[in-house]
């Protein structure tokens, strides 16, 4: 049964970019009012970091003011994705407050929201000579988060000081997937099903200062998935049939599954679980679990140096990867910090040859 016409799918997916942009400035105009708005004798920053590495790349901004003196601070973001080069930006939302219970222990919480996302892959060119459509898969998704973290520090004068911290996301992606045949006459629904997915990531994370020159640092997280992250979200060989019986004589089903691997590696990197950071990696498969044990020196008052390693663990069946990063931060005046992180990862997946990739972030915040 045909209903709607191509004309109004191209304006759907045009309509979500809009709305992403959009957001993104609105985004942008509400943290810096926020920020302009708190009182001069109250504390607030504004961040903001650029990752980029082969053909992905993150763009993130926040901003932070103080609402009650060194006790509670508003926390907004954004943050923009390109996971490829034939992928749509993604955009991910995100508020949190931190409260200070002492001079030891900090809460933290942490909404986020990512916005609706539809990308279109085109399995079958329309061949009008033989009044055959064209086929074409489409895939969306969004999400919805919570992050709550606990965090105790010593805070001590000591040579040496310690501190911990424990957090537990959830987060909630909403997969969907259809095969649609178009035409000029219009658009027919071939095949169209919706996949929820339940994420959840345990943390912790602890370091140790040491003569206030050193610190050494180790973190880890757990992720546990209310489904098959593989396939979730993925057409399966059902979906595939219905549509290979617009094409009984044209294409085989193992044609069908050439192109439908090409949606894989967006939806692998979605399910990740996290953006893209050049100190811990990029994931190329859902993780299971990492690791990342790290040491800092404070070369001086104005320069620190970090060196890191990082082990990803994907979920059965996948391999895992290294990542060796450093992380070097510049501070002009009380007021500015720069820093860049460099990172070289290498993933071995199961089947595969291992290959190789780095990535590079710069950042820089103002503090007032």
């Amino acid at each position: 049964m045909k209903g709607g016409t191509i004309e109004s799918v191209e304006t759907m997916r045009q309509g979500i970019r809009e709305h992403g942009r959009l957001l993104l400035r609105w985004t942008a105009l509400g943290m810096w009012v926020l920020l302009g708005l708190a009182p001069p004798a109250r504390a607030s920053s504004a961040m903001t970091e650029l990752s980029a590495g082969g053909d992905v790349f993150t763009w993130t901004l926040m901003g932070d003011v103080e609402l009650r003196r060194d006790e509670t601070f508003l926390t907004l973001g954004y943050t923009g994705a390109r996971l490829g080069s034939d992928a749509d930006l993604s955009h991910l939302l995100s508020a949190g407050v931190d409260q200070a219970l002492s001079e030891h222990w900090l809460l933290s919480g942490v909404l986020t929201v990512g916005l609706p996302r539809v990308s279109s892959t085109v399995l079958v060119p329309e061949r009008p000579l033989r009044n055959l459509p064209a086929l074409v898969a489409r895939t969306g998704n969004l999400s919805q988060g919570v992050l709550l973290s606990a965090m105790y520090d010593s805070a001590g004068f000591s040579n040496v000081e310690y501190g911990v911290d424990v957090g537990l996301g959830l987060t909630r992606y909403a997969l969907d997937r259809q095969v649609v045949a178009r035409d000029r006459q219009g658009v027919e629904v071939i095949t169209q099903r919706k996949d929820p997915l339940w994420v959840t990531r345990a943390s912790v994370g602890g370091r140790l200062l040491l003569f206030d020159r050193w610190e050494l640092g180790l973190r880890g997280g757990l992720w546990l998935y209310s489904g098959d992250p593989l396939r979730a979200g993925q057409f399966t060989p059902e979906e595939v049939r219905a549509a290979g019986e617009h094409y009984l004589s044209e294409v085989s089903d193992r044609d069908l599954l050439l192109n439908y691997e090409r949606l894989l590696p967006d939806l692998g990197a979605i399910l990740g679980g996290r953006m893209m950071d050049a100190a811990t990696g990029f994931p190329s498969a859902p993780t299971l679990f990492d690791l990342k044990p790290s040491v800092t020196y404070r070369v001086s008052e104005v320069v620190r140096g970090q060196l890191s390693y990082g082990y990803i663990h994907y979920v059965p069946g996948q391999g895992y990867a290294h990542v060796l990063a450093t992380r070097w931060t510049f501070r002009a005046g009380d007021s500015w910090r720069f820093w860049g992180t460099l990172s070289l990862q290498s993933d071995h997946l199961e089947g595969e040859e291992p290959w190789r990739s780095g990535l590079l972030s710069v950042g820089s915040e103002y503090s007032f």
